[in-house]
């Protein structure tokens, strides 16, 4: 990969973290928002489903994290 390739990729690299970023706030929000009533079994079906989502996202976003970091390495052997 060139130089260029390897900025684009990190370009696309940082949204898709980004997005991530952002759907582990919202998801970790509205699962601990269930806490404040967490009387029915509905609630505590979604307040399960809330926490896997979150330990899904975290875990594909630290291995965004980690593909940017060999990415930014690659680029500085480049120069």
């Amino acid at each position: 990969m060139n130089k260029e390739e390897i900025k684009e990729t990190l370009k696309n690299h940082r949204n898709i973290q980004t997005h991530l970023w952002t759907g582990m706030l919202v998801t970790i929000s509205g699962t601990l928002s269930l806490l404040q009533n967490f009387d029915g079994w509905l609630n505590k079906v979604l307040f399960i489903i809330g926490n896997l989502l979150f330990i899904f996202l975290f875990s594909i976003y630290l291995d965004k994290n980690e593909q940017i970091l060999k990415l930014t390495r690659k680029m500085e052997d480049k120069e």
